[in-house]
């Protein structure tokens, strides 16, 4: 992602502010009806700037308009706000935009910010949707660390194409309220309620319990979530009767030392209640912590579709009643069978406890306004057993195998919860199996960056049997065991022994400074790249070459190398780059800063580009195609919203769509910088999941200037008998599974087009595309009936 320093504008305007009221437009001109010179008063130009636009705002008032025909266009607005003295204090954004085939990068509105202590919040932005609609409302709310002494506000339309206009835009001091309330009584059937609440601003909080008046019960705690878990019982352990309760919260804002109270009242039941209340969820929706089910669902009952020598999730979520611990649980699974003497054995039906990571911010994805910073659900722990704590929801991922040449038809069967001294809870599964198999080998390139690096700094060395034992891992999930950043060769005992078990692609070397006791390295400087490196390259590339030639692995191999360089490097690239087509032959990649050009690309004797998603550009994908290259893609810290990605409090599904994405566009191969940058706070361990419990003492968070950014460069975990993974690898791993049911659709159709078509409406572009896990099902089951279809016929 570009980094905001970046933004120039033509002028600073420049608006003071000595005291910031709450709920008070800090921003000058915020209408933009005072005009100076053709620009709106106090307005300046970004870059390329804007065109005040008289009559075609909101109201038939002004607006300020930026269009472009080319993604490389740059524009938009800004304006400078000083604090005198600093304000440290959330701050709420506003703004109105509509849109004529807006797409691209930056259609947002996006804050730059210096504290008072010299340093920076750079980036905080909402984008607003893309392609054609009328006035939408964009709104969020940042909240900075420390005062702050200046802000910069854009309006945004920056590596973009179509028009937008912009109206009644607004900065202020957030305001404190109660966003939401949800209080739900007696859903384990007796005296109890689960409540919680969302606050506009993170506040230290006490929820309480009252009883004709009298406070009963009480929790207390701070942050945006306010969650309470309440069993019937006073605070010397008597069950109260069921009735009339209320539920009271008092909040304190302690920067501005102001208070609410909100009174929710309740109805309960009379009674004890159950021990725990269980319900189904899909794989494409994290469970949350705090979830609850939608209604009632007994007995719960798990529906799923694949195909031959495919893997299919679901979860089974169960809330323990607040105030008990469960006792502890333990699963045993049924093999599933048609009914005429065909099976899936109950081996091919696994499952794992869905672990938690702490998130301490949350980045403000539109789509999930309501999630709250805490334990979040990431890792799939792989244990024998689990307790579940009082007043808190836990999932089991659950994961169907259907063996290549499993028969069509409807399989049934169960997996068996067991509470230790409790009745066991069943839970029906039925699987439809497809009339087809899936390949061993994926038909789309990945390059996901393995590191042997983070594999020594966690477990001490990476033997042959640990390497294979991620590589067997990563190949289960459709994945190339692979490092983009490796400085020496692997190891081809390995490449051989993954050779037809679904590898595709590996890069040989990425042309760099050799790692040494790093744990990786990324990139050189130019002046790395000499004589002597150049002759010292050809030494050790010569006889490993020949080698895989000689194993017939060749075909499989690339080497990658100028990660995100920009045409400073041009002259070095087509030298190396050359060195590796003409002396190897076999195919170069890389994700410098090179445009979808033919020309350019085989100038620089580059076989494979890859540019950002938020890059990628069809039609100039399909030119370089033409011309005998290959257009792959990728994603990292970014983009966001309203791309795809998979950080791990973006919406789960995002994770799977891009699959579906990456076919409608053709892409040939996608690459991700890493699987197991274990370089955070407290990832200096071993995990042993059966000890360690479910909220793992794990960071996913990349921190610094960047704490909220969650799950880059992590989907795996270092488990004690090898690696284990997230929800959202498996859903990448189910990605890739639709992606075969497109590809299989195109080839028997005999058109490409046909699966392009049946990319619809799931997605039709980058930025449109669906966040529905049902609509997903609906349309994978119109493309599987498709594919039998066309078998039988």
């Amino acid at each position: 992602m570009r980094p905001a320093m970046t933004l120039l504008v033509a002028a600073m305007p420049l608006i003071c502010c000595a005291a910031a009221q709450r709920g008070e437009n800090l921003l000058d001109n915020p209408g933009f009806e005072q005009a100076e010179q053709e620009r709106a008063a106090n307005w300046g130009a970004h870059r390329e700037g804007y065109r005040l636009a008289p009559g075609e705002g909101r109201h038939g008032t002004t607006a300020i308009v930026c269009e472009s025909d080319t993604l490389e266009g740059n524009y938009g607005a800004m304006q400078e706000i000083v604090f005198d003295p600093p304000i440290e204090h959330p701050f709420k954004v506003s703004g109105y935009s509509k849109s004529e085939d807006a797409a691209g990068a930056d259609y947002c509105l996006w804050m730059d910010c210096w504290y008072n202590d010299g340093t920076n919040l750079w980036g905080k932005r909402k984008s607003f949707s893309p392609g054609t609609h009328d006035w939408e409302l964009c709104q969020y709310t940042f909240a900075p660390a420390k005062p702050i002494e200046k802000i910069q506000f854009f309006i945004l339309f920056r590596g973009c194409v179509g028009k937008a206009w912009f109206d009644d835009v607004s900065l202020s001091v957030a305001p404190f309220e109660v966003e939401s309330v949800k209080a739900t009584a007696g859903l384990y059937g007796g005296n109890s309620i689960d409540y919680s609440a969302r606050l506009s601003l993170a506040a230290t909080w006490t929820v309480s319990v009252l009883r004709d008046g009298e406070e009963v019960y009480s929790e207390a705690g701070s942050g945006l979530g306010v969650p309470l878990a309440w069993g019937g019982r006073d605070r010397a352990g008597r069950l109260l009767p069921g009735g009339e309760y209320v539920v009271r919260l008092a909040a304190r804002d302690d920067l501005r030392s102001e208070e609410l109270l909100r009174d929710t009242p309740v109805t309960t039941r009379s009674g004890p209640g159950k021990g725990y209340v269980a319900w189904v969820v899909d794989s494409m929706t994290r469970c949350l912590i705090g979830d609850m089910p939608a209604g009632d669902e007994a007995p719960p009952t798990a529906e799923i579709a694949l195909a031959g020598e495919e893997y299919e999730s679901f979860q089974v979520a169960i809330r323990a009643a607040p105030g008990q611990d469960s006792p502890e649980w333990t699963v045993e699974t049924s093999a599933l069978s048609d009914g005429l003497g065909h099976s899936i054995p109950a081996e091919e039906v696994q499952w794992q406890q869905v672990g938690f990571v702490y998130l301490d911010r949350l980045w403000e994805h539109p789509l999930m306004a309501d999630a709250t910073p805490g334990w979040w659900p990431d890792p799939l722990l792989p244990v024998s057993r689990f307790t579940i704590e009082g007043g808190t929801t836990q999932a089991l991922w659950f994961t169907v195998h259907a063996p290549a040449g499993t028969p069509a038809g409807t399989y049934t069967g169960s997996v068996t919860l067991s509470p230790a001294g409790g009745e066991p809870l069943e839970v029906a599964v039925r699987a439809t199996v497809y009339g087809f198999d899936l390949p061993v080998q994926p038909h789309i390139k990945t390059a996901f960056a393995l590191m042997d690096g983070y594999l020594e700094k966690v477990y001490g060395s990476a033997p042959p049997e640990l390497r294979r034992a991620y590589g067997d891992y990563l190949l289960k999930r459709r994945l190339n065991p692979d490092d983009i950043s490796r400085t020496d060769p692997p190891d081809i005992d390995d490449i051989e022994y993954y050779d037809g078990r679904g590898l595709n692609a590996f890069n040989v070397i990425n042309m760099v400074e050799p790692r040494g006791n790093r744990t990786w390295v990324c990139w050189s400087p130019l002046e790395v790249y000499t004589p002597d490196f150049k002759t010292s390259l050809i030494k050790r590339l010569d006889p490993y070459i020949a080698e895989l030639k000689a194993r017939n692995l060749a075909d499989k191999a690339y080497v990658y190398t100028f990660d995100e360089r920009g045409q400073d490097f041009w002259p070095v690239m087509t030298e190396y780059f050359g060195l590796i087509k003409e002396r190897y032959g076999i195919p170069t990649l890389t994700t410098a800063y090179i445009p979808q050009d033919p020309e350019i690309v085989a100038g620089l004797n580059l076989d494979w580009n890859c540019p950002l998603t938020a890059k990628y550009d069809y039609e100039q994908a399909e030119a370089c195609r033409a011309a005998g290259q290959q257009v792959w893609s990728y994603i990292c810290l970014g983009p966001r919203h309203p791309y795809a990605n998979w950080l791990a409090d973006d919406p789960l599904v995002e994770a799977r769509v891009i699959w579906w994405q990456a076919y409608h566009q053709q892409m040939d191969g996608f690459l991700y910088w890493g699987l197991n940058i274990w370089g955070r706070r407290n990832n200096d361990h071993i995990i042993d999941p059966e000890q360690a419990g479910p909220k793992l003492k794990w960071s996913i968070t990349t921190g610094g200037t960047y704490d909220t950014l969650h799950g880059d460069g992590e989907l795996l975990y270092p488990g004690k008998d090898g690696p284990f993974g997230c929800i959202r690898l498996d859903n990448i791993r189910d990605g890739i599974e639709d992606y075969e049911y497109l590809w299989l659709l195109a080839e028997l159709e005999g058109d490409r087009e046909r699966g392009r078509e049946a990319c619809l409406p799931v997605t039709s572009s980058l930025t449109d595309f669906t966040r529905d896990p049902g609509q997903v099902r609906a349309q994978r089951e119109k493309v599987a009936r498709r594919i039998e279809a066309l078998k039988g016929r």
